[in-house]
C-alpha cells in the first residue's frame, strides 16, 4: 500500500515537473516570437537598409573612397616629414600627389561611374580632375604652413582637420565640374534630379 503511494507521488510530481517545463517554453517562445516573424522582421530592415544604400550610393561610395585617401595623405606625409625629415611644403605636397591619384581612380571607378572612354575625354577628365585637386592641393599646403610652421599648432592633428576641409572642397569640385554630364539630353538631366548631373 505505500509503495503504492510512493509511486503515485512520483508520478504527480513528473506531471508537475513536466507541466512547469512547458510552460516555460511557452514563455520563450512569445518572447522570441515566431520563426517566419523574425525573417520578416529582418528582411523588412535589410530592404530599408538597401533602399537607403540605393538612395545614398554616390556619397557612400564617396566618403569610403575619401577614409581610404585620407589615409594615403596621412602615411605618404608622415613617411616624408617623420623618417625622411622633409620640410612641411614638400612633405605636404608629396602626400598630396599620392593621394590625388588614388582619388582620382576610385572617383571614376567607385563613386561618379564615368562613362568617357575615348581618350581625348579622359584626358580632359583627368586634367580638370587634377586642375581642381591643385587648387584645393593650394589649400592644403597654404593651410597646412600656416597652421603648423607660423601659428605652431600640432602637425598631425592640423592634417587631419585641413584633410577634412579639403575633402568637402573636392566633393563639391568632382560633383559639380569634373564628372559633370555634359553631353546628355535635358529630359535625361531633368529625370536624374541632380542639379550638378552627377554621373
Amino acid at each position: 500500500m505505500e509503495g503504492k503511494k510512493l509511486e503515485e507521488k512520483d508520478l504527480n510530481e513528473m506531471k508537475l515537473y513536466r507541466k512547469k517545463m512547458n510552460e516555460k517554453n511557452s514563455a520563450a517562445k512569445a518572447s522570441v516570437g515566431s520563426p517566419d516573424k523574425k525573417n520578416a522582421g529582418m528582411w523588412k530592415v535589410m530592404g530599408k537598409v538597401w533602399a537607403l544604400y540605393e538612395k545614398e550610393r554616390e556619397v557612400f561610395w564617396y566618403l569610403v573612397c575619401g577614409v581610404g585617401t585620407t589615409v594615403v595623405n596621412l602615411v605618404t606625409y608622415w613617411l616624408c616629414a617623420k623618417m625622411m625629415h622633409l620640410p612641411t611644403a614638400a612633405s605636404t605636397g608629396v602626400a598630396w600627389l599620392f593621394s590625388v591619384t588614388f582619388a582620382y581612380v576610385t572617383n571614376r571607378t567607385f563613386v561618379f561611374r564615368s562613362t568617357n572612354h575615348t581618350l581625348q575625354s579622359v584626358l580632359k577628365e583627368i586634367g580638370t580632375f587634377f586642375g581642381a585637386r591643385i587648387c584645393s592641393g593650394a589649400l592644403d599646403v597654404g593651410f597646412m604652413v600656416c597652421l603648423v610652421d607660423l601659428m605652431h599648432f600640432p602637425q598631425m592633428w592640423m592634417k587631419v582637420f585641413v584633410n577634412v576641409l579639403v575633402t568637402v572642397l573636392n566633393y563639391i569640385f568632382s560633383k559639380c565640374i569634373v564628372f559633370r554630364k555634359r553631353d546628355l539630353p535635358v529630359e535625361a538631366e531633368e529625370g536624374n534630379g541632380c542639379q550638378c548631373g552627377v554621373e
